[in-house]
C-alpha cells in the first residue's frame, strides 16, 4: 500500500525522533584540559555506586599553571553529564590525593569543589588523602570549616584519610589506580582519544539532526508539485526531482554519517583492532557508549527518510512507467499493422510441385511472416501489464 505524502496520516515525528539524541551532548572540554590529566574520570565507582573523579598527585603541578579553576569545573560538569545521559540527577564522588600537595594545590581543589556546589549538590563524597605537611593539612580543614559556617554549607560527605591504603575501606581496590593502592588499568591518553572520537561522531550526528527539518520541508514541497501529463515533460519532471533528491541527500550528509556510524560500531564490536578502544574495553564508559550506539545510531533514520522520498514520488514514477508501457504497446500495435499490410496481405499460397519446393516455401514463409509474428506475440504482454499497473495505481491513490 502506497501512502500519499499529502495525507494527514503521514506522521513525520518518528522520522525526526529516530535522529534525535536526548538530552543534548555536553560540550567537550578544551584539548589542553583533556590532555593535562590534572583531573581524571577513569570509570571507577565508590561503595555508594557513585562514579569517581580523581585528582592524581603526579599531575597536580598542572593545576592553576596549565588549567584554570573554571576549566576544571567545566571538566567535572562534562563528566557528570557524560554519566547522567538519561537525565537523572546522579552524583559523583571525588578522590583527592593531597599527600604531596602544597598550599596552592589544596586551595585550588577545595575552592573548585565548593564553588561547583553553590547552586546544587554535585558531589556525594569527597575522599581527602591528607597532606603530609601539617600546615597544609591545617589549611584544608580551615577552608572546609569556613565554608560550612558561611551561607554556602558543605553538602558533600567529607572523608579524611591518613594514607591511600585507607581508600580500600570505601571502595574496592579494582576501582583504584596503582598510585592509590589498587589495580585499575587506566591509560589517560587512550581515554582522551576515545572520548574525542565519540564526540566527533556525536557532533556530526547533531549537525545532520539540525539539517533534517529543512530536508523534510523540502521533500514535502516537492511532493506537492503538480505532475505533468505529457510523457516528455513527465520524464523531465522525474529526472529533475531525482537529481534534487540526490543533492538534498548529499547536503544532509546521510551517507557520510552512515559510513562513520558503521566504522565506529565496528571498532566497538572489535576493540582489539584499535589501540584506544582496546584500552577502554571493559570499562563502564565503553559499555554505555557501545549500548547507546547500538540503540540510537542505526540505519532506521536513513531508511525512514528514504521511505519518505519513495512516498513523495511514487505517483509520478508509476505514471512514467505506465507512459513507457503505453508507448511500447503502441509501437507493437503499429508493427502488427505494418506486418499485416506488408507481409501477410501480399502473400499468396503456392502449391508445391515437389518436396524440395515445399521445404523452400516453408522456409520462406517462416523468415518473412512467421518469425516476425512470433516476436510480436512475445511482446503482447505490455498491454496486460498496463492494465495491472493502472488498476494498482487507481487502488493506491483512490
Amino acid at each position: 500500500m502506497i501512502i500519499d505524502p499529502e495525507s494527514p496520516g503521514l506522521n513525520l515525528l518518528p522520522v525526526i525522533s529516530a535522529f534525535w539524541w536526548s538530552p543534548p551532548s555536553p560540550a567537550l572540554p578544551a584539548d589542553h584540559v583533556l590532555k593535562s590529566g590534572a583531573v581524571i574520570f577513569p570509570g571507577a565507582f565508590d561503595q555508594h555506586g557513585c562514579p569517581l573523579l580523581m585528582f592524581p598527585a603526579e599531575t597536580q603541578c598542572k593545576l592553576s599553571e596549565e588549567v584554570s579553576g573554571e576549566e576544571v569545573s567545566q571538566f567535572i560538569l562534562y563528566c557528570l553529564r557524560l554519566h547522567n545521559k538519561k537525565g537523572e540527577e546522579g552524583l559523583v564522588s571525588v578522590v583527592a590525593d593531597l599527600r604531596r600537595a602544597d598550599v596552592t594545590v589544596v586551595k585550588f581543589i577545595t575552592e573548585t569543589l565548593l564553588t561547583l556546589e553553590v547552586y546544587r549538590r554535585i558531589f556525594h563524597s569527597v575522599y581527602f588523602v591528607q597532606p603530609k605537611k601539617k600546615s597544609v593539612q591545617k589549611l584544608l580543614g580551615k577552608l572546609l570549616t569556613q565554608s560550612s559556617k558561611q551561607k554556602r554549607p558543605v553538602l558533600f560527605k567529607r572523608v579524611f584519610l591518613k594514607d591511600v591504603c585507607e581508600l580500600s575501606n570505601f571502595m574496592d581496590r579494582s576501582q583504584l589506580s596503582c598510585s592509590l593502592g589498587g589495580y585499575l588499568m587506566y591509560c589517560h591518553d587512550s581515554w582522551v582519544n576515545f572520548i574525542k572520537e565519540i564526540d566527533a561522531f556525536v557532533q556530526e550526528f547533531l549537525c545532520v539532526v539540525n539539517r533534517l527539518p529543512s530536508c523534510i520541508s523540502t521533500l514535502q514541497s516537492l511532493a506537492k508539485l503538480p505532475v505533468p501529463g505529457d510523457f516528455e515533460q513527465l520524464r523531465e519532471f522525474c529526472s529533475v526531482n531525482e537529481a534534487r533528491f540526490q543533492q538534498l541527500r548529499r547536503d544532509l550528509g546521510l551517507d557520510d554519517l552512515l559510513k562513520c556510524c558503521e566504522c565506529l560500531l565496528e571498532k566497538l564490536r572489535f576493540p582489539e583492532n584499535e589501540p584506544c578502544f582496546h584500552a577502554m574495553a571493559g570499562t563502564i564508559l565503553f559499555s554505555h557508549t557501545a549500548l547507546e550506539m547500538l540503540q540510537n545510531y542505526n540505519r532506521a533514520a536513513v531508511e525512514k527518510v528514504e521511505l519518505l522520498w519513495q512516498q513523495a514520488f511514487s505517483k509520478p514514477r508509476l505514471q512514467l512507467q505506465v507512459a513507457h508501457l503505453q508507448r511500447e504497446a503502441q509501437q507493437i500495435q503499429e508493427q502488427i499493422v505494418v506486418l499485416h499490410r506488408e507481409k501477410v496481405q501480399p502473400y499468396r499460397i503456392q502449391p508445391a510441385e515437389d518436396v524440395h519446393r515445399s521445404e523452400s516455401l516453408r522456409l520462406e514463409f517462416e523468415s518473412l511472416i512467421y518469425m516476425h509474428a512470433m516476436l510480436l506475440q512475445l511482446s503482447v504482454s505490455p498491454p496486460q501489464i498496463i492494465n495491472l499497473l493502472l488498476q494498482s495505481l487507481q487502488e493506491s491513490f483512490s
